[in-house]
């Protein structure tokens, strides 16, 4: 049984550029920061008292779990948020880079959140959201 939950947008939880550790060429390797904040920790307490109830009541005469299963993957996004102030997003909502001019981003880096769900279906609306923009402002 898995409990999925959703991580309020978090300042502190970020990727950014790791200020020591690079690679062959000398580029700074990326860095993840993540704290799991007291909402989430909620969350995941609430849904492991209920999965451990449904165990329970089907049968189950012992119950183990690992909150937070690293194997188990994560949608690593709002790392560089979209929005109209530069001074609390990375592109704007056309998908430019409010910093570097012909740089857009379309990927889940520019969402902030995925409701808990494999957000794949949203990046790709997006994407197509982004290159129509691109397309009707270069003809």
């Amino acid at each position: 049984m898995a409990i999925i939950g959703e991580d309020l947008p978090e300042p502190g939880n970020r990727v950014d550029l790791d200020p020591a550790l690079a690679d062959d060429h000398g580029i700074p390797a990326p860095r993840v920061s993540y704290t799991l904040s007291e909402n989430s920790r909620r969350m995941l307490d609430h849904g492991i008292a209920r999965a451990r109830e449904a165990l329970e009541a089907a049968g189950a005469r012992e119950v183990a779990f690992n909150p937070l299963l690293r194997a188990g993957g994560w949608h690593l996004m709002g790392t560089a948020r979209m929005g109209r102030d530069p001074a609390t997003s990375v592109i704007d909502p056309a998908g430019r880079c409010h910093d570097v001019p012909n740089l857009y981003i379309v990927d889940g880096s520019a969402m902030v959140t995925s409701a808990g769900v494999n957000p794949t279906s949203t990046i790709q609306a997006v994407a197509l959201y982004v290159a129509d923009g691109m397309t009707r402002r270069r003809a």
